[in-house]
């Protein structure tokens, strides 16, 4: 608050003829309170202009100021509800004066209008305590809302890898390992078909990459850059949370047939191979990887598309785990085909809606 001039001091009740003309209220209360002035009601009065104090106030210079904006029929009310000092009075809301029980809209507004332009005079903020709270945190909210819609992806967008050695020939898990397989030449076709399509769909919107370590991912990812401009690629970033089930180190081809009976007998999200992990295990790794996806997100830092390109599984799950689906309708989804995608679009509620319709035993 500015520091008051004190060489000055009159002594008058304050009055809306002192708020240049284009502030007043009403010509109405301007002459209630020019013709009704008291001498006992502390004011500053600088050169600059008036500078009210009102905190001095105490029962008695409100009952006159009620009498001045011809609002003496609240005397009482404001007695009542010990309204009887001048920071109390400045400190009144359009909510208080409701809660005290001044019902008629125009009472309410003509009061607080004038104990805000009270409050202005004194130094005070102007306006803000007449701003209903929980009002102003919804519009906060908001905002806060629709600036995150501005940042978010238009789309986040699931593909499983190309087909693999590893989806023709399971032997091979025997000698190596899951990480380390290849695409076939059919899986190349695949990836590169992939990369068409999506570019086709994306056009020359910003993208953004989540990968899998997995060499079969890699693979997939690199043939589905090709269809995009480098100017165009945000970021491409490995994430280990993104790869495939752990099965084990190596799998025994005479003992597969026997694990994958269980696993359908359990069911697919709560069995646990013996030296690997269950699917709730994979579960928490998408939602950990979803804390950093929204902080991405929320930065911006997504652009336009943010694909993820992983496994089967992990699709299912990550889908699971977004849209709150029960473990029953997890255990109903298809697998991803290989180079499958899942478009999750956003809305104007700021909800992604899933536009690509999954094979489900349902």
């Amino acid at each position: 608050m500015e520091e008051r001039n004190s060489d000055v001091h009159l002594s008058r009740r304050p009055s809306l003829m002192d708020v240049p003309s284009s502030n007043r209220r009403s010509d109405l209360l301007v002459q209630h309170r020019s013709a009704s002035r008291s001498s006992h009601s502390p004011y500053e009065v600088s050169e600059n202009g008036v500078d009210v104090s009102v905190l001095q106030w105490d029962g008695e210079d409100i009952d006159s100021w009620l009498d001045e904006i011809d609002m003496k029929e609240y005397k009482a009310l404001f007695k009542e509800h010990a309204i009887t000092t001048g920071r109390r009075l400045l400190s009144l809301t359009e909510e208080h004066l409701k809660d005290m029980g001044v019902c008629k809209i125009g009472h309410k507004l003509d009061l607080a209008f004038c104990i805000d332009e009270m409050r202005k005079a004194a130094g005070w903020v102007s306006r803000a305590a007449f701003v209903d709270i929980p009002t102003l945190l919804t519009q906060l909210d908001t905002a806060k809302f629709h600036r995150y819609l501005e940042l978010y992806p238009k789309r986040i967008i699931l593909i499983r890898h190309a087909e693999s050695v590893g989806n023709v020939n399971n032997s091979v898990y025997a000698n190596i390992p899951d990480n380390k397989l290849e695409l076939t030449s059919k899986g190349v076709t695949q990836a590169i078909k992939a990369g068409e399509e999506l570019k086709e769909m994306l056009g020359n919107e910003m993208v953004t990459f989540y990968v899998s370590p997995f060499l079969r991912s890699r693979m997939t990812y690199e043939y589905i850059r090709q269809a995009f401009l480098d100017e165009q690629v945000l970021f491409y970033r490995e994430d280990p949370r993104l790869r495939e089930q752990e099965w084990g180190n190596f799998q025994e081809p005479t003992k597969v047939p026997k694990v994958m009976q269980d696993r359908r007998s359990i069911g697919a999200f709560y069995y646990r191979f013996a030296t690997g992990e269950s699917g709730a295990d994979v579960f928490d790794r998408v939602s950990t990887f979803l804390e950093t996806l929204y902080r991405d997100m929320q930065k911006g830092g997504c652009g336009n598309n943010a694909v993820l390109v992983s496994h089967g599984l992990f699709c299912r799950l990550f889908l699971t785990r977004f849209y709150h689906w029960n473990i029953e309708k997890f255990h109903k989804l298809w697998n991803f085909k290989n180079c499958q995608m899942a478009v999750m679009e956003l809305q104007r509620d700021g909800f992604y809606k899933l536009i690509t319709k999954l094979n489900s035993d349902d």
